[in-house]
């Protein structure tokens, strides 16, 4: 019987991945399973049994076997997995992707791995247990190899919509990335200081993450079209563990930078508001004035944009027009739809920072 049910688990493993396709739900009962394969009872459950446990189907008393995710009660939950559910940029967002998803009868849990490998490990692996409907991922760095690829590779294998957020890893290639063109992005940041009149403009970016990468060379590629000056001086490169060490109030990259890259600079571009945020603080706290002496502005339009007095020119994306997007390409792949990446239309908050 062994070999024969492994058979017929291979047989119905390559069929299941058709029905998803089909958009069919209900897999042929036992007894046509059983003639299909010309089998017996015994050897037709054992490879039901087995492809149960692999959470690829549902088996129901009385009813018959289902695909995982496609009968009401299991697998209605869309998981979105991101570095902090808590962030700056998250809550609204995912607001108002809550209201939406159960608006279409889907609940979202949020977990966050708060930027570590670990974290993440533990929970892809959780979700090949747990079959969710769909998920939603945010790399912790696409930049840096990450060896949990493979778990998103098998829950991408067994049929559960994988869709990225804001950045994407490069397995698997059909996932759908709901991101930002952030070359254009820096660009439009360029774009504006100059016609604000600055001519000498430094960065503060990440490294180790695409989107930083790509803000960066959004930057001197503007500069460059743009006939002014670059100076590699003038930048700032740093990573998640600086960001993190930020958070606990350890201010030596906002100071480096200051004593480092600025120069006589006369604006600064940052990754996001935060950092400008932070920045803002650490300039004033040392006479130097903003937007007198300096222009800041960043990335996000977050709340953190709109504190204090003046606020940071930000440029940003309508949070519900984010969590609509992300809702309309969710909902599409669990229904076995073709999804496309999409690039989010930036727009630009100017405030009292520059």
């Amino acid at each position: 019987m062994t070999a024969k049910y492994l058979e017929i688990v291979y047989k119905l493993e390559l069929e299941i991945r058709q029905m998803r396709l089909d958009g069919r739900t209900k897999l042929p009962s036992e007894a046509e399973l059983c003639s299909l394969y010309s089998s017996s009872r015994q050897t037709v459950r054992a490879a039901l049994d087995k492809l149960e446990a692999k959470g690829l189907i549902v088996k129901r008393k009385g009813s018959g076997s289902y695909l995982a995710g496609s009968i009401q009660g299991i697998s209605n939950t869309v998981v979105f997995i991101t570095e902090d559910e808590d962030e700056y940029t998250n809550p609204a967002f995912i607001t108002h992707l809550e209201q939406l998803l159960r608006n279409n009868k889907y609940d979202l849990v949020c977990r966050s791995t708060d930027g570590l490998i670990s974290k993440e490990n533990k929970i892809l692996t959780d979700l090949l247990s747990d079959h969710p409907a769909a998920v939603i991922i945010e790399p912790i760095s696409n930049i840096v190899p990450d060896p949990n690829i493979r778990l998103i590779g098998q829950l991408y294998s067994e049929g559960i919509p994988i869709i990225y957020f804001r950045t994407s890893y490069p397995e698997p290639s059909g996932a759908p990335l709901i991101g930002e063109d952030n070359k254009q992005g820096a660009s439009i940041l360029v774009r504006h200081l100059m016609e604000c009149g600055h001519r000498d403009i430094a960065g503060i970016f990440r490294c180790d993450d695409s989107r930083g990468l790509e803000r960066y060379q959004g930057y001197y590629e503007a500069l460059s079209d743009l006939n002014l000056r670059f100076d590699e001086n003038s930048v700032c490169m740093f990573t998640a563990s600086d960001r993190r060490r930020l958070l606990h109030g350890d201010d030596e990259l906002l100071q480096r930078f200051i004593g480092d890259n600025l120069g006589n600079c006369t604006a600064v571009i940052c990754q996001n508001d935060e950092i400008a945020y932070r920045l803002i603080r650490l300039l004033e706290s040392r006479g130097i004035s903003v937007p007198g002496t300096v222009v800041v502005v960043s990335f996000d339009d977050s709340y953190y944009a709109s504190q204090g007095q003046s606020g940071i020119t930000s440029l940003g994306h309508s949070n519900r027009n984010m969590s609509s997007i992300a809702a309309d390409t969710v909902i599409a792949a669990i229904r076995n739809k073709k999804s496309a990446s999409v690039n989010v239309e930036w727009r630009l908050k100017i405030r009292g920072s520059g």
